[in-house]
């Protein structure tokens, strides 16, 4: 979910937008062929065509490194100042994602892989930051007439950077706690607890910022377009997954239902959002959700809301089993309704 489709899909998004910022062509020909070809291949080259395990994931490892390669020429020049943090991001995605294999393959510590994926879920998030920061607030221009807002510069460049520091302080906190790659005894120091504070802090501002930068835009003004307020809710997931992640490092809250809140509401509802909208606008259809369409929308955040607060009540299996039910039943809807639209040819004639 995380290396295959949650990747898979912000890729999508992201060259998308690099084309478009950079006015140039990237993700076509040869270059197309090699990446859906690494990301192929790093999913199904172990099972069924029986590759070893280490070319499988030295395959998937090769999809993150032809994506710098293909990032770094286009936003690494003056023009793109601002644009930068993304190969930074996926440059970091790169290396959690190597960790998390070597540490499967217990070439390094085995018990970090779930420390590792969950950093590379961050930078997804993230990722996700930069890119609705600049379509959410677009697309609601586009379709609220006299919409307007104001961008705050501060929280903006907070939203930017900030994650940086996060990822700092993880990494600190996964080795000190487990002790890879060091003989140092942090505890002695009582460094430890003192990460997790700094943690909590960090969370919780990204969860402030965010939630200000969210409100800015004014979200309450989408409520009768369902084919944006579920980006809006999509980033509302977010938010409050922040927030729950900040109290998980402090023990007040499971961290496992915090991580969903991130991963099923924020990534899910936000990458739901994208691909409907997307799907219609690319294929020149009206950008108007049909009524399956709000349907979908709807049951994939009460997936949210069981997934994540369930679980509380002592609800486990039956939160696990009926979100996944439900949230699997929302993108099978997608596919019913979209399949056809992806494949016939826009009614304009345009190519698509």
């Amino acid at each position: 979910m995380v290396f295959g489709f949650s990747k898979a899909i912000v890729l999508g998004f992201l060259f998308t937008a690099v084309q478009n910022w950079t006015n140039s062509s990237i993700l076509k020909g040869k270059n197309l062929f090699f990446l859906l070809l690494f990301w192929f291949l790093g999913r199904f080259s172990m099972y069924p065509l029986g590759f070893p395990s280490y070319l499988s994931f030295g395959l998937d490892i090769s999809s993150d490194l032809f994506v710098i390669y293909l990032l770094v020429p286009k936003l690494m020049v003056p023009t793109q100042n601002h644009n930068r943090p993304i190969v930074f991001h996926y440059a970091l995605f790169t290396v959690f994602h190597l960790f998390s294999g070597l540490s499967a393959r217990s070439v390094i510590e085995p018990e970090q892989t779930l420390s590792f994926i969950h950093l590379s879920i961050f930078v997804i998030l993230f990722l996700i930051l930069i890119i609705g920061g600049r379509v959410v607030p677009f697309f609601s221009g586009v379709v609220i007439p006299g919409y307007s807002f104001k961008r705050i510069p501060k929280i903006e460049s907070v939203v930017l950077y900030l994650p940086f520091t996060f990822y700092l302080f993880k990494l600190i906190q996964v080795f000190s706690i487990q002790g890879i790659a060091t003989n140092i005894d942090f505890t002695k120091f009582n460094i430890v607890s003192g990460i997790l504070i700094i943690s909590f802090l960090i969370c919780f501002s990204l969860f402030l910022t965010n939630s200000i930068r969210f409100l800015s835009w004014k979200p309450w003004k989408s409520y009768k377009k369902p084919i944006l307020w579920i980006l809006y809710m999509g980033y509302f997931w977010v938010s409050i997954g922040f927030l729950l992640y900040s109290l998980a490092e402090l023990g007040y809250f499971p961290i496992s239902s915090a991580i969903h809140s991130l991963t099923v509401g924020g990534i899910g509802v936000f990458i739901y959002g994208m691909i409907t909208r997307v799907s219609l606008g690319h294929t020149g259809r009206s950008i108007i959700a049909s009524p399956l369409t709000v349907f979908a929308y709807i049951i994939l955040n009460i997936a949210v809301v069981i997934r994540v607060f369930f679980p509380l009540m002592g609800e486990y299996k039956y939160a696990y089993h009926l979100s996944g039910m439900i949230w699997v039943l929302s993108f099978l809807l997608f596919l019913l309704q979209y399949t056809k639209i992806l494949f016939s040819p826009r009614p304009d004639g345009k190519p698509s």
